[in-house]
Order: C-alpha cells, then sequence, then structure tokens
C-alpha cells in the first residue's frame, strides 16, 4: 500500500538547470541590451536627418525667396561663420551658429535681431559635441570680390552634443546643399 509518492529533484538534475540557466541567462540578457541600443541609435540616426533636412529647407525657402545673399567666411575667435540674406523689404536675415548653453545651433536672426532656432537642442553642430560655436562644422560659400551673390552653397554636421560613449549612444550626418535666388 503506497501512501503517495513524493519525487524530490536530484542533486545532478538541480545543478544541470543551474548550469542551463547560467548559459542562457546572459545570452537572454544580451539580447535585450543589443535590441535597446539598436532602437536608441535608430531614433538618434532618425533625429539628426530630421534636423539637418528641416534647417537645410528653412534656409533653402529663404534663399531662394531673397534678393541677395551676403555672406562672411572668415571665421574669428568670437564669430561663427554667417551668410547674410537681404529681403525683398530689404531686411537683413542672418544664417549663424549660436549656442544656446546646451548645444551649438543653426540659427536665423532677423533684422529685428529676433533669433529662431532651425536646429533643436538635443543636435549639435559642434564637432567635439560641446556647447559652443568656436568648433562649429557650419560653413558658407564665400561671396565673390564684390560681397554679393546669387547662389549659396551651405554644409554642416550635426551630431550628438556632449555624447562621447560608445557608438550606440553617439552618431552624426554630413548635410550640403547649394541654392539660387529665384529673383
Amino acid at each position: 500500500m503506497h501512501i503517495g509518492t513524493q519525487k524530490g529533484f536530484t542533486l545532478l538534475e538541480i545543478l544541470i538547470s543551474i548550469g542551463i540557466l547560467a548559459i542562457v541567462a546572459p545570452l537572454m540578457a544580451q539580447v535585450l541590451f543589443t535590441t535597446t541600443h539598436v532602437n536608441k541609435k535608430t531614433e538618434l540616426v532618425a533625429d539628426i536627418k530630421q534636423n539637418g533636412n528641416f534647417a537645410l529647407d528653412v534656409i533653402g525657402r529663404m534663399v531662394r525667396s531673397a534678393v541677395s545673399i551676403e555672406t562672411s567666411c572668415a571665421m574669428g575667435e568670437t564669430s561663427a561663420p554667417s551668410a547674410l540674406i537681404r529681403n525683398s523689404d530689404n531686411n537683413v536675415t542672418t544664417l549663424t551658429c549660436l549656442s544656446d548653453g546646451n548645444a551649438a545651433r543653426i540659427a536665423s536672426v532677423s533684422g529685428t535681431g529676433v533669433a529662431a532656432y532651425l536646429s533643436a537642442g538635443n543636435v549639435t553642430l559642434s564637432v567635439s559635441g560641446g556647447a559652443t560655436c568656436s568648433d562649429s562644422s557650419l560653413t558658407f560659400s564665400c561671396p565673390p570680390a564684390s560681397g554679393i551673390q546669387s547662389e549659396l552653397t551651405v554644409s554642416f554636421t550635426l551630431g550628438s552634443p556632449g555624447v562621447t560613449g560608445s557608438a550606440f549612444e553617439s552618431d552624426k550626418s554630413s548635410f550640403q546643399s547649394t541654392m539660387s535666388v529665384r529673383n
């Protein structure tokens, strides 16, 4: 007469289970971390591209509707390269690099001194990833000797601000376009 059989795990079965778990758990954790990093990198790349394309689109509209373009290709210690766009109302809009304290950003400054950023604060023009325009990647084509032209070439590289981590945490993309005044 058997009252009930109670089967327990042997020490060998427990050790085998722990061994299998010790092999499978790190692999599963690695897959989870890699997936998270790849998603983060994909979002970062998309954000950089979106910011760069937006800035080029806005600059392109400004240039097409401008009367003339005057650029300053000399970059001193206190100033970033800039392009002056003379509008049909004879006001001048300046395209330049401005720092918001967190990132070096593409900006347009109206004739009244009001600045509008053309790139978001989560990307930077700074080659080193810093917040200042001292090492900005923003460049404009140089004007002819008269200082006035009807075509502008703008190029810049956007990257992650302040990130010096792994390849998953940083990225950079370069943008360039040549635009002409319509008038």
